[in-house]
């Protein structure tokens, strides 16, 4: 079926306490198993990708990577029966406009290195185009760290409610990224959400509230962020861990296979395996039905 926007499902999700996952793609087989998933779970899915995924696919070029993508995009999701939204995810202004243009039907600008009033018009700008083009537009406030700068996290950096709430109001958002303790690239199943600070920022804030970094959040904290409130869930690692540990897998097994379409192809199956428990601990399962 054509590519959908996530703002119907969101309310939807919202209203019903799941969420929607937001699956990271890197190639087109990462992009194959999401949608596999997806028809097979009856679910649901975002097809998300980040700026350096647009610059890996476009060999050295965003604007080209982002070509590529609206195009395997659409394709996947007319080859599958399931709600197929294409997203970009921590998009520059320009990337964010280029996707519009292009047939994404869901942008994340990320303004986080400007200051709070500039990146507040910048977004607020940005926000009017994707209304005017029917594309469900997302932002954030606050500082989700990668694994690198886990020692240097501090509470500052967590998303303060009074701000986020003035924050979606000024901007006319559809969609909010907090920062409530993940950690992008996180490899262990290790940290817990600061539940108090989503349910403080849920009373004050009437938008989607989407979650970054969701690989090394245990599940337990993501069934009850849920509840509290999270409606989209993006996951990335855990993706890319399932894909390469099979692809290493299959070549120890046969050390002199030199077709990609082997290795490559048991890869997908196991990352589609990994896609679809996630639906089921999102709770997105069975919701397209």
């Amino acid at each position: 079926m054509p590519l959908v926007s996530s703002q119907s499902w969101l309310a939807r999700a919202r209203r019903e306490h799941f969420a929607l996952g937001a699956f990271n793609a890197n190639t087109l087989e990462q992009m194959q198993a999401i949608v596999a998933a997806a028809e097979h779970m009856r679910a649901p899915a975002i097809i998300q990708v980040s700026h350096r995924a647009l610059v890996y696919i476009g060999s050295g070029e965003s604007a080209r990577g982002l070509r590529y993508i609206a195009a395997c995009g659409r394709i996947a999701a007319e080859s599958v029966a399931a709600p197929i939204i294409l997203h970009l995810d921590h998009g520059t202004e320009t990337e964010v406009v280029q996707a519009i243009s292009l047939g994404f039907t869901s942008v994340m600008y990320d303004g986080s290195a400007l200051g709070l009033e500039e990146n507040i018009a910048r977004t607020r700008e940005l926000s009017a185009l994707a209304r005017r083009n029917g594309v469900c537009f997302e932002a954030e406030i606050g500082a989700v760290p990668r694994t690198r700068d886990q020692k240097n996290v501090l509470v500052e950096e967590l998303t303060d409610p009074a701000q986020a709430a003035e924050f979606a109001r000024r901007t006319e958002i559809d969609a909010l990224a907090i920062a409530i303790g993940s950690v992008h690239g996180m490899q262990r199943k290790q940290i817990k959400l600061d539940l108090a600070r989503l349910a403080a920022i849920r009373r004050v804030v009437d938008v989607p509230l989407v979650l970054h970094g969701s690989s090394g959040v245990t599940d337990a904290h993501l069934r009850e962020g849920i509840r509290r409130g999270l409606c989209k869930i993006n996951v990335a690692t855990q993706l890319n861990q399932a894909f390469t540990r099979a692809v290493r897998a299959r070549l120890a097994q046969k050390p002199d296979q030199v077709d990609p379409r082997d290795y490559l192809g048991w890869a997908r199956e196991k990352m589609q395996t990994r896609v679809r428990e996630r639906m089921r601990v999102f709770g997105c399962a069975g919701q397209a039905d």
